[in-house]
C-alpha cells in the first residue's frame, strides 16, 4: 500500500513539473476572420519589410524592434512613429558590415529612418528604399559613404 501511494505521489510530482503550455488569448478587437501575427502588427493595409532578423530565409514584418534591412545594414532598437501605406518611419540604432572599423557593432549610431517606395513582389506591398537622418551628427563621413555604397538605400526584398 505504501509503494502505491509513494508511486502515485512521484506520479503526481512529475507531472506537476512537466511543461505547461497556455492556449494564447485572442485580442479582444480582433473579428474570427482575421489573424492577427505578433510580427506584423496586424492587417492594417500598410507595406511590409522583408526582415531576416533571426532567420535567414526573412519573413514578412511590419514595426520590427529588430530588422535585418540588408546583408550590410541593421537597425536595431526600432521605435515607429509612423507606419502608412507611403512611408515608415521611426528612430533607432544603425550599425552593418560597412562600418566595423568605426566599431559600430558594439557602438551603433542613434539616426531617424524613413522607409518608401512601396513596391508588390508576390501579392504583398514591401518598402524598398530607406533613407536615415544623423540628428546627433556622430556618424563620420565615411562610415556614411560606406553605407550609401553597400547598399544605396535599398532594403532586401523576398525572392518573386
Amino acid at each position: 500500500m505504501k509503494r502505491v501511494l509513494l508511486s502515485g505521489a512521484v506520479l503526481l510530482l512529475v507531472t506537476a513539473c512537466g511543461e505547461q503550455v497556455a492556449t494564447p488569448r485572442e485580442p479582444e478587437d480582433a473579428s474570427p476572420d482575421v489573424v492577427v501575427s505578433p510580427n506584423t502588427g496586424g492587417p492594417n493595409g500598410a507595406p511590409y519589410v522583408f526582415n531576416r532578423y533571426g532567420d535567414p530565409e526573412g519573413f514578412d514584418d511590419q514595426r520590427p524592434t529588430d530588422y535585418v534591412a540588408t546583408e550590410f545594414t541593421t537597425f536595431g532598437r526600432m521605435n515607429w512613429e509612423e507606419w502608412s501605406a507611403e512611408t515608415a518611419r521611426g528612430h533607432g540604432e544603425l550599425s552593418g558590415t560597412w562600418c566595423f572599423e568605426h566599431d559600430c557593432t558594439d557602438d551603433p549610431y542613434e539616426v531617424d529612418i524613413e522607409l518608401s517606395d512601396p513596391r508588390e513582389v508576390g501579392g504583398t506591398e514591401y518598402f524598398t528604399a530607406y533613407t536615415i537622418r544623423d540628428p546627433a551628427g556622430d556618424m563620420p563621413d565615411e562610415a556614411r559613404e560606406a553605407m550609401e555604397q553597400a547598399d544605396g538605400g535599398r532594403l532586401d526584398l523576398p525572392p518573386e
